[in-house]
């Protein structure tokens, strides 16, 4: 059972440490300003209970909504 869980944890992990990572950017914004627009449009989404599988794609039209574009972060190159 323990081997199981541990093979899980690493899997997961290596998931994470493989997938390409993005964030939510606006010229001008700060870490701040764009975490709270963020939880804003979730807050707002949650309000109007859109059904789970549309969640992530009403968020995101409400971030364009309030200018942000969802971009990819470049890699750092390998040392």
């Amino acid at each position: 059972m323990k081997t199981a869980v541990a093979s899980l944890l690493l899997l997961s992990l290596v998931a994470c440490a493989s997938a390409p990572q993005a964030e939510w950017v606006k010229p001008r914004a700060t870490k701040e300003e764009t975490y709270t627009q963020f939880s804003d449009c979730n807050y707002q989404v949650g309000l109007a209970k859109v059904p789970e599988a549309e969640r992530e794609q009403m968020v995101a039209h409400c971030m364009r909504g309030k200018g942000y574009r969802y971009v990819a972060i470049p890699a750092a190159p390998a040392k």
